[in-house]
């Protein structure tokens, strides 16, 4: 029993150190089905309609058509969206929980050309594809950006979408601290599992 607590109170530490670095920005942002959009500025956490209003804004995100129901991201210099792995086109994709967001996805060519605009592919009764994204749904989206310092640093954000593309909410970003590091989607519970782990080997040497 004693042994089985050592190894899990290391692996506890080892999981709280992993996620130390993670920023997160619970922003809870609805945004404008407009063609302006609304600018937003990670680091700096300020928001604007316009991209003279957000000091060194790293993307925007917005709708082409408002009569056409919509989601295009666009990406300052140094911001670049993230594809779903198997995903083709140009396009943003809906990454899955636990997708590493990071250098080893850029190396492998995941990572669409910064400076430019980028859509959100839905699913519907006639289309359906790897890295789409789901209506009446939670989706995630990765990117990296230019810190205030100028470092690329890697972070992904969750967005709500409604009964169409243009009912949407960005509930949170989370991006790493250190600059290149990765960052994961919604990582798996580890410590609390190892915590689970541990309370089981106490119920067992009370036996």
């Amino acid at each position: 029993g004693r042994h089985v607590l050592a190894a899990c109170a290391v692996a506890i530490t080892t999981a709280g150190t992993a996620h130390a670095a993670v920023n997160r920005w619970e922003c809870n942002l609805s945004i404008p089905a407009t063609s302006a959009g609304l600018f937003i500025n990670v680091q700096s956490r300020v928001t604007g309609t316009t991209g003279a209003s957000v000091l060194g804004w790293d993307f925007d995100l917005y709708t082409t058509s408002p009569a056409a129901p919509s989601l295009t991201m666009f990406g300052n210099i140094g911001t670049r969206f993230m594809r779903t792995p198997g995903q083709f086109g140009y396009s943003v994709g809906n990454l899955a929980e636990e997708q590493d967001v990071g250098s080893v996805q850029f190396a492998q060519g995941l990572f669409n050309p910064e400076g430019d605009a980028y859509s959100a592919i839905f699913n519907t009764a006639g289309q359906s594809g790897a890295g789409n994204w789901n209506l009446n749904s939670k989706n995630y989206f990765g990117f990296r950006f230019a810190a205030n310092s100028g470092a690329i640093h890697y972070g992904y954000g969750r967005m709500d979408v409604g009964a169409n593309a243009n009912v949407r909410t960005l509930k949170f970003i989370e991006w790493n601290d250190t600059p290149g590091a990765a960052v994961q989607v919604v990582p798996a519970p580890g410590a609390l599992a190892l915590l689970g782990l541990a309370g089981f080997g106490r119920s067992r040497r009370r036996r």
